[in-house]
């Protein structure tokens, strides 16, 4: 299975919930800071909105929300 990866921005709140999530658990996420110019072009040209972050990557798709990305992680790593 590829490494997920996560497009977030480090001090965000939000984005800390998937991060911390994925730690306690031993996931390992290709991390992306959309503060970042080529994170941002990459997340954009995949049709995500860096005001809405965070986003998985995964299998060709993008999962949004910290919801959704726990409960995709959950689904293939526990």
């Amino acid at each position: 299975m590829e490494t997920p990866i996560l497009y977030y921005w480090a001090p965000c709140a939000t984005c800390s919930v998937v991060v911390n999530f994925a730690n306690e658990h031993g996931i390992e996420l290709d991390k992306r800071d959309v503060e970042q110019q080529a994170p941002y072009d990459e997340l954009c040209a995949l049709g995500g909105d860096a005001n809405l972050i965070p986003y998985l990557y995964v299998e060709g798709q993008l999962v949004n929300g910290n919801d959704a990305c726990i409960a995709w992680l959950t689904e293939k790593y526990l």
